[in-house]
């Protein structure tokens, strides 16, 4: 006796049992539940037949069975500690996206703890959400591959290795940090140092921390030049400071440093002025990054490659909500550039 859909549903059929009873990939089985017009016929006929033998029921349907839409998003970034939810950045996305969900009569809810699979899903199911935006996304990102194969609505905030039909924005990470060296190299600085994202967050495979690094050596590699780092924390000027004197204990030729935080950047020069050296005379320093009224209250003030965190978090947020309203809507793919804003901390070699 055949089962029913929802017995099949309980049994957890997911779109990765589809695709793999089908012999195609998971994004495939994704378009052709999504109606997308660029499927060959013969693939579509055969995943539709996986998807009556299986008796598989997409996410629309199912939540069709539960009730109505619960007109509610959640924005979801995992924190290691309390202290990271205190930065302007983090405050930014937060405000962002509420504002963009309120002017299209969604509510928000903000999770900050470390969701497991069976809770993520159930979100879903138990009708709590109706589509999730994923900040701190890996370059192997579990949420992603869960979401992805349940065929559940998700926007990410970042990005991760395999986008095929995913939809998401993101600062242009090793874009900025070749247009930081190429800005730097034309002052004429040769020696160019750089205080990077925690190594955790590179060996976590955290999309900025990955990316900027490998932009970084890049950009030096282009133009032959020796490259010095320090994979530091973000949220103080102690660790700007600390990371800055280990830089020029390392390499006391540097002529120019770039960070990726505007508190590690105000330590950076703190620690310049502590040699003896000042800033941009002795040493330029610029941040690629949020900028904001903080690059202009350091002494000097500061150049930047700047993005702004609302303006990502508010697009992100009506990307999901379009995403939603619109089933036939394709994978929206943003990669924002930083926008220049030359100040005081920087300056020509002479």
């Amino acid at each position: 006796m055949p089962q029913s859909k929802s017995s099949n549903l309980k049994q957890g059929i997911t779109i990765t049992d589809v695709a793999k009873a089908a012999g195609v990939s998971v994004p495939t089985v994704s378009r052709i539940l999504n109606n997308k017009e660029y499927v060959a016929d013969e693939t579509r006929e055969r995943v539709n037949q996986a998807i009556k033998q299986l008796g598989y029921v997409p996410h629309t349907q199912a939540r069709q069975l539960r009730g109505a839409a619960s007109q509610t998003l959640a924005l979801h970034h995992p924190i290691e500690s309390p202290h990271e939810l205190s930065t302007v950045i983090e405050t930014s996305y937060f405000t962002g996206t509420a504002e963009a969900a309120s002017e299209k009569e969604y509510f928000i809810n903000f999770l900050v703890s470390q969701l497991t699979p069976d809770s993520l899903l159930n979100m879903y199911r138990s009708n709590q959400v109706d589509g999730i935006i994923l900040l701190q996304v890996r370059m192997d990102d579990w949420r992603v591959n869960i979401l992805r194969e349940n065929n559940y609505p998700f926007v990410m905030i970042g990005r991760c290795s395999e986008l095929e039909d995913l939809t998401f924005i993101d600062l242009d990470f090793e874009n900025a940090m070749l247009l930081a060296v190429d800005f730097l190299v034309e002052l004429g600085h040769q020696n160019i140092g750089l205080l990077t994202y925690p190594q955790s967050w590179r060996k976590a495979g955290i999309g900025p921390a990955v990316r900027s690094l490998d932009g970084y050596k890049r950009a030096l590699d282009n133009y032959g030049l020796r490259s010095s780092y320090r994979e530091i924390g973000l949220n103080s000027v102690e660790e700007g400071y600390e990371g800055t004197h280990d830089l020029l204990q390392e390499n006391p030729e540097l002529t120019a440093i770039i960070t990726v935080s505007h508190l590690t950047a105000a330590g950076s020069i703190k620690a310049l002025a502590a040699r003896g050296r000042n800033v941009p005379q002795d040493c330029s320093v610029m941040s690629v990054g949020f900028g904001g009224n903080f690059a202009d209250v350091v002494t000097p003030s500061l150049t930047t490659l700047e993005w702004s965190p609302y303006e990502i978090s508010y697009q992100a947020t009506v990307l999901m909500i379009d995403k939603l309203r619109q089933k036939d809507l394709p994978a929206q793919q943003i990669l924002v550039a930083p926008n220049l804003v030359v100040r005081e901390s920087t300056k020509a070699i002479t």
